[in-house]
């Protein structure tokens, strides 16, 4: 679609472009780990050593891409699973470390990943049935790049898409759609605030054990640290909401 702003619905279907689906992805990483332990018909439950066994204890792992808006695309690329199992043991983690990086360190970079079919031991593929009764095989993501900036995440995006390269402005606060570079990272660290602050309201009603545990947490995110702190209006709205 052209860059004109279009008011009217029928003038967007008039000029609207298929969206080519690919299993290549660019974005920012939103990554966090937690101790879980998994729950009948439920599923993955914060830890709680008052409650739980310790052997029952699990690693829970949440992986959030968030593609550059010039990928057009309406969704993030999302997965969650659990670090004790085949499916980071044997595919995610192994494509993090050729990056030649530590996992706690994925959060807020921008990468290049790939979604490829989950297989089990036999090399047969893992499949679920959908909630239309529809059996599909199973996919995971692999990394396979991770860049220094957005800018550089784009530019390897845009040599990869064939889109011309002079549509988008870079390296100088702006994206192409307008908004400035400092606006969008806001936003994208407001994304990975809420994120943590669910987490550290979960099963928790004490409100200064859930602040300590978010500006330590905050502390050691750069990238929400530069944007917020545990007093920031944001951060106390979204306690109030999760503890309501």
């Amino acid at each position: 679609m052209n860059t004109q702003t279009l008011v009217d619905p029928w003038d967007s279907a008039n000029e609207a472009e298929e969206i080519q689906f690919s299993n290549e992805f660019w974005g920012q990483v939103e990554a966090r780990s937690w101790y879980c332990v998994l729950e009948k018909e439920i599923g993955r439950v914060e830890f709680d050593p008052q409650v739980h066994s310790q052997d029952r204890c699990r690693t829970a792992i949440d992986i959030t891409v968030r593609p550059l808006v010039e990928m057009g695309l309406k969704f993030d690329l999302t997965r969650s699973m659990i670090a004790e199992s085949r499916e980071w043991v044997s595919f995610v983690l192994p494509s993090i470390r050729e990056l030649g990086i530590h996992p706690r360190d994925l959060n807020g970079k921008w990468v290049k990943v790939q979604t490829v079919t989950l297989t089990d031991k036999t090399g047969n593929p893992v499949t679920y049935t959908d909630i239309n009764g529809t059996v599909k095989e199973k996919t995971t993501i692999k990394f396979l790049k991770i860049f220094f900036s957005e800018d550089e995440c784009r530019s390897d995006y845009l040599a990869n898409s064939g889109k011309p390269v002079h549509q988008y402005k870079t390296g100088n606060g702006t994206n192409g759609n307008g908004n400035g570079s400092d606006n969008k990272e806001r936003q994208t660290a407001l994304a990975f605030l809420k994120a943590y602050v669910q987490s550290a309201c979960r099963g928790q009603m004490d409100i200064n054990i859930i602040r300590e545990t978010l500006a330590l947490n905050i502390a050691q995110q750069p990238l929400i640290s530069k944007y917020f702190t545990v007093d920031s209006p944001e951060t106390i709205e979204l306690i109030t909401q999760y503890m309501g």
